[in-house]
């Protein structure tokens, strides 16, 4: 038992202040609705709403006009007492809208804010040349007063090699996630790196770190519990699943044209053009880097008469890259007479991994699921899910191929000053499946006899 919980998703909202441009200083804690917080592996910051009833004309009178930060403080009663807690730094509130007019004195305020790096970061742009390990260089953007200058703290994977790089007048976070696309990582080479803010930092590292950490909870889909039902008291609650469905996955026309399954990347040199030509095949290279189960989530059965799998076609999408007279470095790292002691980006190998990586993510296996607040669950996280099998006739209890080891790449925290309730609603993707495919002999498409050629004469 959690001491001190009345029930699971119990917070307090100890406080909220906004600072206006004109110097005053608003305590809004007791006039707060609701708050969402918005995090996203696919985002460099952190967004969200608070719903405001308004009954002071705070708009007018503050005045607030999209140009104010924000502190706050939310403590959650749990056993180890964690809490989000925005006093050392703030959120930017850039947007001012009126959602409903309640009466002719009251009317209920929607303010959208973002971590204040992000307005910082279309303020200014990096032109310079760096001579360093990419991890180094994203650590000297974030840190550097002339650009994001931020005071979190920021979690960041050693790269691969020395590179010289040069920012061509680019925002600082743009920059930052041209460099993803040439990052693998030191230990192991892997290719898969992200850049993202949640609420316990900003992070720089690859899908291999994130998944060679434990996993943060265990969450059963056939124990739905009851929005209504605020008794429980049990740790157990907080891994109980408010509401659940299974998103639309495998796209297989998506998939195909987005280069998941079957991609190139043509090596072509410049200088005495010349062309290599590097394939990627989803079944053979599946194990090469980390995955979250062991299975593919495709059946590599044979479709058609020579014998290919929906993997064996390379030229569905067809990345360029450019080499120099080495044939292997790019012209930041060599050139036609002397050579430079620089690491290869060896961009050629990793773009058809990366995006590849991402499609899975994207357009794969999905679920979205609310569950019970916990300060403790990030983006970027993993969970464990337990999935009922569907239908009326079944031998076994649980879905081996949805359940399993999920990744967070998305959730919104709602904080409802209604009903004082903290939920979550997340989700998470997967990239391999915990119970290998059956495989037949073959998998063809059904064909009748040939249809007949009429040719058309005016």
């Amino acid at each position: 038992m959690a001491a001190g919980i009345n029930f699971a998703g119990e917070y307090h909202l100890k406080e909220l202040l906004v600072y206006t441009s004109s110097g005053a200083v608003l305590n809004l804690t007791k006039a707060v609705q609701s708050i969402d917080i918005y995090e996203d592996m696919f985002s460099s910051a952190l967004s969200g709403t608070l719903l405001i009833l308004d009954v002071d004309n705070i708009a007018e009178n503050g005045p607030v006009i999209g140009q104010e930060y924000m502190t706050l403080r939310i403590t959650t009663p749990t056993l180890d007492k964690q809490e989000i807690n925005f006093t050392n730094s703030s959120f930017a509130i850039y947007k001012v809208a009126v959602r409903e007019s309640i009466s002719q004195d009251t009317q209920l305020l929607a303010l959208s804010f973002i971590s204040p790096e992000l307005l910082r970061d279309k303020r200014v742009r990096v032109s310079k040349s760096y001579t360093d390990s990419i991890d180094k260089i994203v650590e000297s953007v974030l840190t550097d007063t002339k650009y994001i200058n931020t005071n979190k703290d920021i979690y960041i994977e050693p790269t691969s090699g020395i590179r010289k790089i040069i920012s061509p007048n680019l925002h600082p976070y743009a920059f930052i996630n041209n460099l993803l696309q040439e990052s693998v990582t030191a230990k192991d080479s892997a290719p898969y790196f992200f850049f993202f803010e949640n609420l316990k930092g900003i992070h720089f590292k690859s899908l291999n770190r994130i998944l060679s950490e434990d996993s943060i909870g265990d969450f059963n889909v056939g124990n739905l519990a009851s929005l209504e039902n605020k008794s429980v008291n049990s740790e157990k609650d907080f891994n109980r699943v408010i509401d659940f469905q299974i998103n639309s996955n495998n796209d297989m026309l998506l998939n195909i044209g987005g280069g998941m399954l079957g991609s190139s990347t043509i090596k072509y040199n410049i200088y005495n053009k010349s062309y290599e030509k590097l394939r990627y095949n989803y079944f053979i290279d599946f194990e090469k880097f980390d995955r979250m189960s062991e299975n593919p989530i495709y059946n590599n059965n044979k479709i058609d008469e020579f014998d290919n799998d929906i993997g064996s076609f390379g030229d569905a999408r067809i990345h360029l890259h450019p080499v120099n007279a080495s044939g292997d470095f790019d012209t930041q790292h060599t050139n036609p007479t002397s050579s430079y002691s620089y690491s290869s980006n060896k961009l050629n190998e990793a773009i058809l991994f990366r995006r590849a990586k991402i499609m899975e993510l994207n357009n794969a296996i999905s679920v979205t699921m609310k569950i019970n607040g916990n300060t403790t669950i990030a983006a970027g996280q993993t969970i464990n899910l337990t999935v009922p099998v569907s239908g009326r006739i079944h031998e076994k209890e649980n879905d081996e191929y949805y359940s399993g080891r999920y990744l967070i790449t998305k959730l919104r925290h709602t904080f409802s000053q209604t009903d004082k309730k903290h939920e979550i609603l997340l989700t998470a993707s997967k990239d391999s499946l915990s119970k290998e495919l059956p495989i037949g002999n073959k998998s063809t498409e059904p064909k009748g006899s040939a249809g007949q050629i009429f040719n058309l004469t005016y």
